[in-house]
């Protein structure tokens, strides 16, 4: 089976939601970028976790 064009739609889309964070993040304030700081962390690592599951 080949996941090839699945591997791809998940690298850029990850790499289009973090531009896009970057983005809207320069426009909020400091208790709202920790608050989307922390989910992000917690986003990042079920997102690795998966990720290794699908490529491992």
């Amino acid at each position: 089976m080949n996941n090839n064009g699945f591997k791809n739609g998940a690298l850029f889309g990850t790499l289009l939601g973090a531009s896009l964070g970057m983005f809207f993040g320069a426009k909020l304030g400091p208790l709202q970028k920790r608050r989307i700081m922390k989910n992000i962390n917690r986003a990042r690592y079920s997102l690795k976790n998966g990720i290794n599951s699908i490529w491992g």
